[in-house]
């Protein structure tokens, strides 16, 4: 996960040194999050039907493709290929990688483990950008992505030796069944509000503290490290909570709540300082958020079915990456798509006070 939020981190800095303009940029990344919709479904199906694990290779091989071709790209023609590429590799290997991981989860403390598996997972949130930010000296941006590629090669060998799951037979119905439930439809809803600032991140968070914040690469990297510490570290605290399982409505007000908020604070951002309190203030909701969808998911999927639910949740998030990174090329500056999204954040949490949503354990 550290070598896909090194990539998502320096993409846009890569492209924009290209010469794309912030439309361009906004269109690819955009492109990177909408096209798989066509098999992330699929895909989360196909991880119940089909191996886990050789979904979780072939979607490593096509990321690991995308890291080596991008800075071989060239024109804007080319490159919207390989988003593509890089696109898909994304989602099959996110869904079939948490398809899997919810299969084999056994026993007790399940929120915990659920913490740990989500923490370790944004973790490299904070690790990739700020190896990025060590590397970048001694290179390029074009040879940084060859490098991230030369560094996959040993976790993709260590892939094939992860454990499988046999797999069940289909019976789409039952699919219709999770998620026409009213639990579901409330939490694919907030899961589209929160992912609409994923988007605007994705395509406008490093410009916007280079140019507007006026930080550096290496700055940018410990930024970037300390929000992803911070990220892990309060979801695997909340995680370990006893309760936490009867409190996910009140993590999920807080997610949207702290979300917003500090994504319109970012208007006041100017320097280094502001930005990196800006942003660990930020990440406390989006840690509340993530914790609180992942338990959802466990709780009203069925173990042989979570693949499926997955993707459809997955699918929630992509559409509103796709939104959200589109919009952020369309409104001026790089400061307003989180003003914009902050504001939604906000109405959904207010919305949310009025709606009794109860997560019940789900059908084993």
């Amino acid at each position: 996960m550290q070598l896909l939020w090194l990539m998502f981190a320096y993409v846009p800095l890569y492209l924009k040194s290209a010469g794309f303009t912030h439309l361009e940029i906004s269109f690819l990344i955009s492109l990177f999050s909408f096209l798989p919709l066509i098999v992330v479904i699929p895909f989360g199906i196909f991880s119940d039907r089909i191996s886990p694990k050789r979904l979780v290779i072939l979607g490593f091989i096509l990321l690991s493709l995308f890291s080596l071709t991008i800075r071989f790209g060239g024109s804007f023609r080319n490159l919207l290929f390989l988003f593509v590429m890089g696109g898909l590799g994304s989602s099959i290997f996110l869904i079939s990688c948490s398809s899997l991981y919810y299969k084999l989860l056994q026993g007790e403390n399940q929120g915990k483990k659920i913490g740990f598996f989500t923490a370790m997972g944004n973790l490299g949130y904070g690790v990739g950008p700020l190896l990025g930010s060590l590397i970048l000296p001694a290179t390029t941006l074009p040879d940084l992505f060859v490098i991230i590629f030369l560094m996959s090669l040993p976790f993709l060998g260590l892939s094939f030796f992860l454990l499988d799951i046999k797999p069940e037979p289909f019976n789409f119905h039952l699919y219709w069944k999770d998620f026409s439930r009213f639990e579901v439809l409330v939490v694919a809803a907030i899961t589209f509000l929160v992912s609409l600032h994923f988007g605007a991140e994705r395509t406008t968070l490093t410009l916007f503290l280079k140019y507007n914040a006026r930080v550096s690469e290496h700055q940018m990297g410990v930024i970037f490290f300390c929000v992803g510490i911070t990220l892990a570290t309060i979801i695997f605290s909340l995680g370990s909570l006893r309760n936490i399982h009867a409190n996910l409505k009140m993590l999920f007000f807080i997610g949207l709540l702290l979300s917003g908020i500090f994504n319109i604070g970012m208007l006041f951002v100017d320097n280094f300082s502001k930005a990196l309190t800006i942003r660990l203030l930020h990440v406390i909701g989006d840690s509340a958020y993530l914790l609180a969808q992942r338990i959802a998911i466990s709780r009203l999927s069925p173990a042989h079915r979570v693949g499926g639910n997955i993707g459809i949740f997955d699918t929630t998030t992509t559409i509103g990456t796709f939104v959200g990174a589109f919009i952020s090329g369309l409104l001026p500056g790089y400061v307003y798509p989180f003003v914009l999204t902050g504001v939604l954040s906000l109405v959904g949490a207010a919305v949310l006070i009025f709606i009794k949503l109860t997560l019940e354990p789900r059908d084993r």
